[in-house]
């Protein structure tokens, strides 16, 4: 069981010189953090900015402290942080496994056997 301790300190970020939001919290283990405000007020930045997506056109400060450690120089696949974007990033002309294809390397061995294997881990044979 992960208890992991996330401190956001003194994190800042803004768009062409207009700050969107400023924050410093602690969430510890168990605890949730809610982040409010109307569209555009830099809350999809703030996850963005923590799990190392934010785009360049955001300008963004402070520190993003997991069990003591800043990990805002990290890249983000070595972030160990996942986040689930809200805008649907599937090809909709494509069946599950079709976009399950599309993600997977082209150097693969029997991608088929492997997908169908991913569907039926998650109940979705077929």
């Amino acid at each position: 069981m992960n208890s992991s301790v996330l401190e956001l300190r003194g994190v800042e970020i803004s768009l062409a010189g207009r700050q969107l939001l400023e924050i410093d919290c602690r969430v510890g283990p168990g605890e949730v953090l809610t982040v409010m405000g109307p569209s555009g007020s830099g809350k999809s930045s703030l996850l963005a900015y923590i799990a190392g997506f934010l785009a360049p056109a955001f300008e963004a400060s402070g520190e993003v402290v997991i069990d003591g450690e800043n990990i805002v120089s990290l890249p983000a696949e070595r972030r160990r942080i996942g986040l689930l974007f809200q805008d649907p990033l599937l090809f909709p002309h494509l069946s599950i496994a079709g976009n399950l294809r599309f993600a997977v390397p082209r150097q693969t061995r029997d991608k088929n056997r492997l997908i169908q294997q991913g569907l039926e881990d998650i109940g979705l044979p077929g």
